[in-house]
């Protein structure tokens, strides 16, 4: 019975790590913290729960179907033109701890650049989405938009 409880045990751990370590979390230049994932819902339900710690918060999706897309690159700049994140993203989310000021987000996927422009403010919570043509046809409904 001990033998099999710790096995138990040691299984759900090895699962919440592997759910952990799918996601990717790390600093940028200036020492500011990011996420990116959200491929499974495991990897979204882990996100969520930690969202309200940053300041911007990115989502890419497919423009007709709403299918979540990742590997999209994302650079963002502030008013002095300094690059403060450019990487791609392992998933359709990137949460990023951006300090107050005003910044330009810019995602590239398969060649189409779209850009916004947003102003943190303190504790702010800015979303910025991207919808990109991706060659599907389904259109997108209520049920299955990313949100």
């Amino acid at each position: 019975m001990k033998r099999a409880s710790m096995g138990f045990v040691l299984l759900v751990v090895a699962g919440l790590l592997s759910v952990a370590g799918a996601v990717q979390q790390s600093t940028t230049a200036q020492g500011r913290a990011y996420v990116s994932g959200g491929v499974s819902d495991d990897e979204r339900l882990e996100m969520q729960t930690h969202r309200d710690r940053y300041s911007l918060w990115v989502l890419t999706a497919a423009r007709k179907s709403g299918a979540y897309l990742s590997n999209v690159q994302v650079v963002i700049t502030d008013i002095h033109k300094t690059v403060v994140f450019d990487a791609p993203i392992d998933g359709p989310w990137l949460f990023v701890d951006l300090p107050i000021g005003r910044y330009t987000v810019q995602a590239t996927y398969q060649g189409e650049t779209q850009s916004r422009v947003t102003t943190i403010h303190q504790g702010d919570h800015h979303q910025a989405i991207f919808y990109f043509e991706t060659g599907d046809t389904t259109s997108v409904s209520s049920d299955t938009a990313p949100r």
